[in-house]
């Protein structure tokens, strides 16, 4: 799944074509036309900014990546206690013209000595609170070494997966792509929870307020400060035969979820080569 190494990946790969053609073309432009060399000068030197910046984000792609892989390779590995998830709220991240914050889970690992280990996942672009069926990670780590590690996030979704919850599944597109008839079979791999955090059953706190109107128009319960859970979105999944998998958030659903999702075959109506407009028809599992 696409998440902050991968995004920084795409960031290297967009800026280092854009320096590489801005300082091959002023080059070029330099000897054609030998009287524009000043202009040229000064353009390439803009660019070569970019240049220099795409292959600093491509160096530290790759190291993060090669810290994992190794780690993967040399096998040795831990089962630590999820004891938190958060929101980054320091980090913001541009996805289909939508900004979020990134959510993060934290793992407590004891040695029989009594030492206390704390492991951080990587960036996770989705709420993983409702998703996780464990109350364990898999952290690749040298306990030797523990400041080199990896928290395997792979088993709450698959780290290969496409997250199509971004382009937002809406009552127009629902009339059209109903209409047009395309469709996929997936099936539900759980619910992802909006305005709260929820970790080992136990609620946390989220900033998400309503006003006592809303709250009573859609019956949702507040607590003292008006923080509101406003409900969640049933994700589904789809192995595609080239190999892909897809995961699909469907419309918001208010309220508390009444069961975990999992399991049941849904219809994805779609357009577009890769899915950039979708459906998930709800109406089989009773939403």
């Amino acid at each position: 799944m696409e998440n902050g190494a991968s995004l920084l990946k795409k960031l290297g790969i967009i800026f280092l074509c854009i320096g590489t053609l801005g300082v091959s073309g002023s080059l070029i432009l330099c000897f054609i036309v030998p009287s524009l060399w000043l202009f040229s000068i000064i353009f390439g030197s803009v660019l070569a900014v970019f240049l220099i910046v795409g292959i600093i984000c491509m160096i530290i792609y790759s190291t993060k990546k090669g810290k994992k892989e190794k780690l993967i390779a040399n096998g040795k590995y831990i089962y630590a206690d999820i004891v938190d998830i958060d929101v980054n709220v320091y980090q913001k991240v541009q996805i289909d013209r939508i900004s979020m914050n990134p959510y993060f889970i934290v793992c407590k690992y004891v040695e029989a000595n009594g030492k206390e280990h704390l492991f951080k996942s990587k960036s996770l672009l989705y709420n993983p609170s409702a998703l996780i069926t464990e109350k364990q990670l898999k952290v690749y780590v040298d306990l030797k070494n523990p400041k080199k590690y990896y928290v395997d996030t792979s088993s709450i979704l698959p780290d290969s997966a496409v997250l199509h919850k971004f382009k937002f599944d809406s009552r127009g597109k629902e009339r059209a792509l109903l209409k047009e008839g395309n469709y996929i079979n997936a099936v539900t791999c759980g619910v992802e929870l909006v305005g709260r955090i929820k970790v080992n059953s136990i609620v946390k706190p989220m900033f998400l307020k309503v006003t006592d109107s809303l709250s009573e128009q859609f019956k949702t319960p507040v607590d003292e400060k008006n923080r509101a859970f406003m409900g969640y979105t049933v994700l589904c999944r789809y192995d595609a035969p080239d190999g892909k998998i897809h995961i699909f958030a469907s419309r918001g659903q208010w309220g508390e979820p009444q069961r975990d999702y999992q399991g049941e075959n849904v219809r994805v109506y779609y357009s577009g080569k890769n899915y950039e407009s979708y459906h998930v028809d709800l109406n089989s599992i009773g939403l």
